[in-house]
């Protein structure tokens, strides 16, 4: 079986645009969430969100390409390019029949929607921008990467709220595998941040009306939306390894279950998420005792910090008290179908660095995460990394060190 690495890393996020910044940000425990002062949020049960700052791609790509785009392709652009430039791959010397994109989101791209829909209604047909239709269609920023370096390989979209980024990483993965491809770029985007998105995020019941963001403890009320994007370059092992490049982690592992239970409350008992872990263990033949940290999916709510916490009691057992538990949410908000490569991307330079900060825990049930904040050494080559999208779409990806 072929083997699929990870060789490069682009993003943007509220916490920086460089890997490096996104990475160092995060470890000092700063908060990159704040009141959204884009429109009038005022109104809103719930306005707060981690916004990205500074331009969208407009630095890289032509205006005139940037003007057909929602907010959320600008930023797959972005964080595309910075991925292949970090990989060290000469797209012009590749067979791009072998190079193929899986990119997934949550909701699309609403805010060029939005103006296109007030256009029509308040001044007829003829002022909707012709770009209307493919700008906001979810596999926008797939399509825009695609046409823009010229891709011809496997590529596909995938839609699954929170766990849908997660899910295009194991697409990739297998890709290379199996031999569908040599190259492929997975990842997500997410712009969540206008007005007719907020409002569907906040008649969700899931946001936090506190404009506090935590996870697994005993006060929490739900998760803060945040916008970003990341993509990572995925690889046959052997290719990268002839080509001298720099290999950040290798993709071992994923599982997927389902709860099959309700709309958007996950089954409480974490039978799902549980399954969805064990799945990836299996695959790439790690045991609990092997798993050197976890990133949660940490979504703040009641039922899925429930599922997930007693997946990782029931998994791990004794162990889960040694084992360092962060996720980067709480800092930069729940960027919901990109949130899986984003953590993807934090897992990578964690294993580089050898140390993670550890997520603050305050709920009795899970006291035996007894990690309260602060940094801890990472001293074995395997990361878990959680998704859990509504209805109890859980997803499960395991990365490490080759």
């Amino acid at each position: 079986m072929r083997r699929a690495v990870i060789t490069g890393i682009g993003l943007t996020s509220p916490a920086g645009n460089t890997l490096n910044e996104f990475f160092g940000r995060l470890s000092s425990g700063g908060s990159f969430i704040g009141e959204i002062d884009r429109f009038d949020a005022s109104r809103y049960p719930s306005r707060h969100a981690g916004l990205v700052s500074g331009p969208g791609g407009e630095e890289i790509f032509s205006k005139r390409l940037i003007k057909k785009l929602d907010r959320f392709s600008h930023m797959a652009l972005s964080a595309s390019d910075a991925a292949f430039r970090d990989s060290g791959i000469d797209l012009d010397a590749e067979d791009k029949n072998r190079i193929g994109i899986t990119f997934g989101n949550a909701l699309g791209g609403w805010a060029f929607a939005e103006e296109e829909l007030r256009d029509l209604w308040t001044q007829g047909l003829r002022e909707v921008s012709p770009y209307q239709a493919t700008a906001w269609f979810p596999a926008a920023p797939q399509g825009q990467v695609s046409i823009f370096y010229g891709l011809k390989g496997f590529s596909k979209t995938i839609i699954s709220d929170v766990a849908s980024s997660h899910m295009a990483i194991s697409y990739a993965a297998r890709a290379i595998k199996t031999g569908r491809a040599d190259v492929m770029l997975a990842g997500g985007a997410e712009a969540p941040v206008s007005p007719y998105a907020l409002l569907c995020c906040n008649t969700s019941g899931e946001l936090s009306r506190t404009g506090r963001y935590r996870p697994f403890c005993k006060d929490r009320d739900g998760c803060i939306i945040g916008e970003g994007a990341a993509a990572l370059v995925v690889e046959e092992m052997d290719r990268a390894l002839k080509r001298d490049a720099r290999i950040y982690a290798e993709i071992k592992g994923f599982g997927h279950t389902s709860d099959g239970m309700h709309p958007i409350i996950s089954d409480a008992s974490g039978d799902g998420m549980a399954r969805a872990m064990t799945l990836a263990m299996r695959e790439a033949g790690v045991a609990a005792s092997g798993i050197g940290m976890a990133i949660p999916s940490a979504n703040a709510g009641k039922y899925a910090d429930l599922s997930e916490g007693r997946a990782f009691s029931r998994i791990f057992g004794d162990m889960a008290g040694e084992l360092p538990f962060y996720s980067p949410k709480p800092q930069i908000g729940n960027s919901l179908g990109a949130s899986g490569a984003l953590d993807a991307a934090f897992a990578c330079m964690a294993l580089n660095n050898g140390q993670t900060p550890c997520l603050s825990v305050d709920e009795p049930e899970f006291d035996f995460f007894v990690f309260g904040g602060g940094t801890r050494k990472l001293t074995k080559e395997n990361v878990i990394i959680n998704s859990i999208g509504r209805g109890g779409v859980n997803a499960c990806l395991l990365i490490g060190r080759p």
